[in-house]
């Protein structure tokens, strides 16, 4: 299913006020949707992206989900679109001899139905993605520009977080080494040797 955006805030230099570097939130498509979110009761799902974190929030008139994904164990993130032309041909056709209206309506649908999906894939093959798509009442859009921002500054947070924990494993084996030359295992050239190579990565 292609939620409609009616919110988007990305930061590429730094955390939003609220600690994301990416928040966006979307409500199911069609005017009942919309008339429940004046309410605040409409079917929604939102995303926020945090230095250390990816929160899913999904609502239904059925109930409420949540997830949260540490940003250290998503692997690899994507983004794409696709166009309806198929439905838009069959819609086009179908309404050509109605006064020629199928050339209208045909390559509006095509237009507006354009639907934008991002989502990031975590190291146990879990694929987590969402689709949106523009919205005609609120007038807001995500468009593949804005997806591969989103995409690039997850991809800049995970790749931080892996830097730290190789930092944090290269600590540890610091350590480690310490040990093993205060314990006599290792020599004073082979400890300055690993010493020297541990360093580098902290």
């Amino acid at each position: 299913m292609a939620f409609v955006i009616t919110k988007w805030s990305i930061s590429e230099v730094g955390a939003l006020q609220d600690g994301n570097y990416v928040y966006i939130k979307g409500r199911e498509a069609g005017l009942l949707s919309w008339l429940l979110s004046l309410v605040g009761i409409d079917p929604s799902v939102s995303i926020s992206v945090n230095s250390k974190t990816i929160l899913f929030e999904k609502g239904s008139l059925a109930g409420f989900d949540k997830r949260v994904i540490p940003i250290g164990s998503v692997c690899s993130t994507y983004y794409g679109y696709t166009k309806p032309w198929q439905a838009a041909l069959v819609i086009g056709i179908a309404l050509l001899p109605a006064g020629g209206l199928g050339l209208i309506v045909g390559p509006l649908y095509y237009f507006l139905n354009k639907t934008t999906s991002f989502g990031f894939i975590e190291n146990s093959g879990v694929s987590n993605g969402i689709q949106f798509k523009r919205s005609v009442i609120e007038g807001k859009n995500l468009s593949e520009k804005d997806a591969l921002k989103t995409i690039s500054i997850i991809q800049s947070l995970l790749e931080q977080s892996n830097e730290g924990t190789s930092a944090s494993a290269n600590v540890d084996a610091l350590t480690g080494l310490n040990q093993l030359y205060s314990q006599g295992i290792i020599t004073a050239e082979e400890f300055e040797e690993k010493r020297k190579k541990l360093l580098r990565y902290i």
